[in-house]
C-alpha cells in the first residue's frame, strides 16, 4: 500500500468529516471562514448521534445512518428558514466579511507543512504507533466493523462484559472510513487521523484567532504558521498513549472557543447574536462531549477568562442592571464547577501518575513553550512574549493573556507531585496526566502568540514599505513588493516554527512508527506472522496471548479475536484458567473445558517483552508449550510462534 492508494480513504473521510457540518452550516446562513471551521465540529455531533440513535434502533453503524440523521437535521433546519421567512441566515451570519480565499491561503499554509511532517512521522500507511493504548483503539474499530455498533454506551470493554461507557466519537468516524473504503484498520486510523489535524485544528485555530483580532491577513498567516508550532500538539498525540480519542477533541476546542469569543463580544466587533451563537454551541457540544468528556470540561474552564472579562465589561458599562451579569456568571461558575468536579475518573485512576512531575521544570516549560523535557519553541515562545507586552501596551484583550496562563497553571499543577491534593483537584479531570495536559497549551496559547505575530508586522510594516519605496521610487510596483515580502514572511515562519521543541516531538513520534526487529507493541516478525494466520486459524477459533505483547492485535490485524482483546486480566473465569494454567492441560482437568468454553484452539507466543519499556509480563500458562503438554508449533517467524492446541 502506498500513500497514493489511500486516497479514496482520504476521499471518504473528508466527506464524513466536513460534509454534515458544510449542509447544516450553508442552511444555517453560514459563511466563508465561519463554515469552513465549524463544518468539521458539527459533523462530528452528526456522527456521535447517528452512532447512539442507530444502536437504539438496531442498525448497523455505516453511511447510511450519518447519512439519514444529517438529512433529518438538515430538512429541520430548512423548515426554521422558510418559517423566518429568509431572515434565519442574517441572524446566525458570524462572519466579518473578509474575502474566502484569504482564509483558504492561510488553511493551506497551516495545513501543507503539518501534513508533510505528519506523513513523515506515519512513514508508511498501515504503520501503527507503537504504544499500550493502541491496542484497544486498533481492536475497537475492528470490534465496531464486525458489529456494526459504534455508541459511547456500549464500547467500553469491547463485549468482553457488561458495556460501560467510553467515548467512541473518533471510532465510529475510523470505523467509517474502514468499511466505506476498504482500507485496513491501521491505514483508516492514519487517514482520519491525519484528516482531523489538517480539517478540524487547522482551520480551527485561524477562526479561533480571528474571533479576537479579525480576519486580518497578518492574523491569519501567523496563526497558520503557529498551529504547527507546538510539540504538543498534534504530534504529541500522535504517539502519547496513544489517546486518540483526546486527539479528536482537542483538534474541536479552538472552533469552540471561538464561539465562546463570539457569544461573550469579547474579541473583534463582528455580526452576530447570542441566540446564533447558543444554537452553534448546542450543535457542536455533543461532538465535543462524546470524542472525550474531559475536553468538556477543558472547554468550560478555558471560557472562564472570557466570562469573566465579558461580565467586568458589562458591570463596568452599567448599562443594565448588575443581576442581569451576576446570576448568568454565577450559574456559568456552578456547572463549571460541578463538571470540573463531578466528569472525572476515579482517584485510583491516576495512581501510576502519583510520583510523576517536576512542577519547578514544568514552570520553565511553560516559559519556554517546550514541555515534556524538550528544548524550547523559539517561534512561538518569542512571539508569545511580544504578545503579551502587545496586549499589556494597548489594554485590550486581556483576558487572552489570562487564557494563557491559565492553562499553564493546570501543567504546571499537574506537575506538582508535591501538592497532591491540589493536584488532584485541579488536574484530576485529566487523570493529573500533564502529557494530555499539554496538548490543551497550545490551545490556549495560540491567540497571544497570534497577536504578538500581528504587533510584530504592524510595527515592521511601515519600515518595510519605505526601503521597498527608496528602491525604486516606483509607487506602482510597490504592491506586488509588498506581497513579494509577505511570502518571505511567511516562509520565515514556516522554516523556524519546527526549530526546537517541535523537531524533538517530530522524532520521537516518527520513532514510534517504525516496524522493527525490536519495536514496542508489533516487532516486524510478529507483524509478518499475524498476517498469515487466515492461512492457518479456521474460521471461529480463538487465539490465547498476550494483549502487552501485541498478541491480541490477531483480532485487529486478521479478524481472529483472542481470549483476552486488551489489558492484562481475561473477562472470564474461564481465560483465567487459560493464562494460569494452560501448559497443564494434560493433567490439570479444569483446563480443557476452559479450552471448549472459550473457543480457545491456538497460542500466540510472542515472548515476554512488555509494550511497557523495560518491563516483562509472565503469564504461569503459558511457558512451557511443549508436544508432551499437548501444543503443536504450526508456524513462526523469528521468535514470533503460533501453537496449535492439540491435547484437549
Amino acid at each position: 500500500m502506498t500513500w497514493l492508494s489511500t486516497l479514496p480513504g482520504f476521499a471518504v473521510s473528508a466527506l464524513v468529516l466536513l460534509g454534515p457540518g458544510m449542509l447544516w452550516g450553508a442552511l444555517l446562513g453560514l459563511r466563508r471562514l465561519t463554515l469552513l471551521a465549524l463544518a468539521g465540529p458539527l459533523s462530528v455531533t452528526a456522527a456521535v448521534v447517528a452512532a447512539e440513535l442507530a444502536s437504539l434502533a438496531g442498525v448497523r453503524w455505516s453511511l447510511i445512518p450519518l447519512v439519514s440523521v444529517t438529512l433529518a437535521v438538515g430538512l429541520v433546519l430548512w423548515l426554521m428558514r422558510r418559517s423566518y421567512a429568509g431572515s434565519l441566515p442574517e441572524r446566525i451570519r458570524t462572519d466579518p466579511g473578509r474575502p474566502l480565499g484569504r482564509s483558504l491561503t492561510a488553511w493551506a499554509v497551516a495545513a501543507v507543512p503539518v501534513g508533510l511532517i505528519t506523513l513523515w512521522i506515519f512513514g508508511h500507511p498501515e504503520n501503527i504507533a507503537q504504544s499500550h493504548d493502541n491496542i484497544f483503539h486498533l481492536n475497537a474499530v475492528r470490534y465496531i466493523a464486525e458489529t456494526g455498533n459504534a455508541s459511547s454506551l456500549d464500547l467500553g470493554y469491547l463485549g468482553t462484559r457488561a458495556p460501560v461507557f467510553y467515548p467512541a466519537g473518533w471510532h465510529a468516524l475510523v470505523s467509517l472510513v474502514l468499511v466505506t473504503s476498504g482500507l485496513s484498520v491501521p491505514a483508516a486510523i492514519n487517514v482520519v487521523n491525519l484528516s482531523i489535524v489538517l480539517g478540524i485544528w487547522s482551520v480551527g485555530c485561524l477562526f479561533l484567532v480571528t474571533r479576537v483580532t479579525g480576519e486580518r491577513r497578518s492574523a491569519l498567516l501567523g496563526a497558520a504558521v503557529l498551529s504547527g508550532a507546538y510539540s504538543s500538539f498534534p504530534y504529541l498525540l500522535y504517539e502519547f498513549g496513544v489517546v486518540f480519542p483526546f486527539l479528536l477533541s482537542i483538534a474541536l476546542l479552538p472552533a469552540v472557543l471561538g464561539l465562546v469569543v463570539q457569544l461573550l463580544r469579547v474579541g473583534a466587533p463582528l455580526r452576530t447574536m447570542t441566540a446564533a451563537n447558543l444554537l452553534l454551541l448546542a450543535g457542536v457540544a455533543p461532538g465535543l462531549a462524546f470524542a472525550h468528556p474531559a475536553s468538556l470540561v477543558g472547554a468550560l474552564g478555558l471560557s472562564l477568562p472570557m466570562v469573566l472579562a465579558a461580565a467586568y465589561r458589562r458591570l463596568r458599562r452599567g448599562s443594565m442592571p448588575a443581576w442581569r451579569t451576576l446570576v448568568p456568571t454565577a450559574a456559568f461558575l456552578l456547572v463549571l464547577g460541578s463538571a470540573w468536579m463531578l466528569l472525572r475518573p476515579s482517584r485510583g485512576g491516576s495512581d501510576n501518575w502519583d510520583e510523576l512531575g517536576n512542577v519547578q521544570l514544568a514552570l520553565h516549560e511553560v516559559l519556554t513553550q517546550a514541555p515534556l523535557y524538550r528544548p524550547p519553541a523559539y517561534l512561538a515562545a518569542a512571539l508569545t512574549l511580544i504578545g503579551a507586552v502587545a496586549l499589556i501596551y494597548r489594554r485590550r484583550h486581556l483576558w487572552a493573556l489570562f487564557l494563557y496562563c491559565l492553562g499553564a497553571m493546570l501543567f504546571v499543577i499537574g506537575n506538582w507531585k508535591e501538592a497532591p491534593d491540589l493536584r488532584w483537584i485541579v488536574a484530576g479531570v485529566w487523570y493529573n496526566d500533564f502529557f494530555r495536559i499539554s496538548a490543551m497549551l497550545p490551545v490556549s496559547g495560540v491567540i497571544l502568540a497570534s497577536v504578538g505575530a500581528v504587533a510584530l508586522v504592524d510595527v515592521l510594516r511601515p519600515a518595510v514599505r519605505r526601503y521597498l519605496a527608496s528602491g525604486s521610487g516606483i509607487a506602482s510596483g510597490r504592491g506586488r513588493r509588498m506581497s513579494a515580502a509577505a511570502v518571505v514572511v511567511v516562509l520565515a515562519g514556516l522554516a523556524l516554527a519546527p526549530l526546537g521543541a517541535v523537531q524533538r516531538g517530530v522524532a520521537e513520534a516518527a520513532a514510534k512508527y517504525q516496524f522493527t526487529e525490536d519495536s514496542q507493541l508489533l516487532t516486524a516478525d510478529e507483524l509478518a506472522l499475524i498476517r498469515r494466520l487466515p492461512e492457518t486459524v479456521e474460521p471461529g477459533a480463538a487465539i490465547v496471548g498476550v494483549p502487552l505483547t501485541g498478541a491480541s492485535l490477531s483480532y485487529s490485524y486478521a479478524g481472529i479475536p483472542g481470549v483476552i482483546l486488551y489489558g492484562e486480566v481475561p473477562p472470564t473465569d474461564a481465560g483465567k484458567v487459560l493464562f494460569n494454567s494452560l501448559d497443564e492441560l494434560t493433567s490439570n482437568p479444569e483446563v480443557c473445558p476452559a479450552v471448549e468454553q472459550t473457543g480457545a484452539r491456538y497460542v500466540l507466543d510472542f515472548g515476554t517483552r512488555s509494550v511497557h519499556p523495560g518491563e516483562r509480563v509472565v503469564e504461569p500458562g503459558l511457558q512451557d508449550l511443549t508436544p508432551e503438554n499437548g501444543f503443536e508449533l504450526v508456524d513462526s517467524e523469528g521468535a514470533a510462534e503460533l501453537y496449535r492446541i492439540t491435547g484437549c
